[in-house]
C-alpha cells in the first residue's frame, strides 16, 4: 500500500509540476502550497563554497527560513562550520561568526548539522552570548548520539537522523523518536512516504528531508507531508511554496 500510494503521489508531483511551469496557481489538499513547510538552505547553497558566510546570505535573500551549517571543532576545540574536523591551517567560519550572522538576521533560524559531539557543550554558551538560542536546533544526531547532545546541549531542540525504508514500522518509530525526545525525523528525501508524515503528525512530531533540489520533487514532498525541506536551490524551492 505504501509503494502504491508514494508512487501515485509521485505521479500528481509531476503532473502538478507542469501546471507550475506554466504559470497554473498549485493547491494542494485545499490550500495554498507551502502552508507551514519551511525551506532550509543547504550549508553549501546556490554553488557557493561549503559552510560559508557567503552561502548564508545567499540563503537568506532566496527566501529559506532556515540556514544549514556543519559542526566540527579545530584542535584546540574552537567550534567551526566544516563537514570534516579541519587541517591545522585550514580557514573556517567559527560557529560565534555564523550565529553572529544569524543575530543580524530576526526571523532567520539555523540548522546545526553535528558531525561530532567531542566539544558540543560549547554551543550553548555561543548561542546565549549571540541570543539566538531560540533560533537554533541540531540534526546530524543517530541514536547514539542523543544522550550526548542532551547533556551537552540541554534545552535545544533536536531531530532524530533516521534511514527508512516502505516496510519499516512507523509508528515504532515515532515512539522512538518522542522517546529520544527529538521534536521529528531527519532524513534523506527519497525514505519520505506519505504513511510515514501521517503517522509522525498523528504522533505530534515534524518530518524534514534533504536535499531537495527540483520542483518536482519539491512538489512531491510538499505532497507526502514533509514540514521541513533542505534543498541546494532556495531560490527555486522558496518560490514555489511562497
Amino acid at each position: 500500500m505504501v509503494k502504491v500510494l508514494t508512487f501515485l503521489y509521485r505521479a500528481v508531483a509531476i503532473v502538478l509540476a507542469g501546471f507550475y511551469f506554466i504559470g497554473l496557481p498549485v493547491k494542494i489538499k485545499g490550500r495554498p502550497l507551502g502552508d507551514k513547510i519551511t525551506v532550509t538552505a543547504h550549508a553549501g547553497c546556490m554553488e557557493l563554497p561549503m559552510n560559508s558566510v557567503e552561502a548564508m546570505e545567499a540563503g537568506v535573500a532566496a527566501g529559506a527560513d532556515i540556514v544549514e551549517f556543519d559542526l566540527q571543532y579545530t584542535a584546540d576545540g574552537t567550534p567551526v562550520l566544516s563537514h570534516d574536523r579541519p587541517a591545522e591551517d585550514a580557514v573556517c567560519v567559527t560557529v560565534a561568526e555564523a550565529f553572529a550572522f544569524l543575530a543580524a538576521h530576526p526571523g532567520v533560524r539555523a540548522n546545526v548539522d553535528v558531525k561530532s559531539t567531542e566539544y558540543l557543550e560549547k554551543i550553548p554558551a555561543l548561542a546565549a552570548e549571540a541570543g539566538v538560542t531560540d533560533r537554533i536546533f541540531l540534526t546530524g544526531l543517530r541514536e547514539h548520539d542523543i544522550e550526548t547532545a542532551r547533556e551537552k546541549c540541554p534545552g535545544i531542540p533536536y531531530y532524530l537522523n533516521a534511514g527508512v525504508s516502505e516496510d519499516d514500522d512507523f509508528a515504532a518509530l515515532a515512539k522512538k523518536t518522542a522517546r529520544l525526545g527529538a521534536i521529528g525525523v531527519n532524513l534523506y528525501w527519497e525514505d519520505a512516504n506519505p504513511k510515514l508524515a501521517s503517522v509522525f503528525h498523528k504522533a505530534g512530531l515534524l518530518v524534514s528531508v534533504w536535499t531537495v533540489d527540483t520542483v518536482n520533487i519539491a512538489l512531491f514532498m510538499a505532497l507526502t507531508g514533509a514540514d521541513n525541506i533542505t534543498t541546494n536551490r532556495p531560490d527555486l524551492v522558496s518560490a514555489l511554496i511562497r
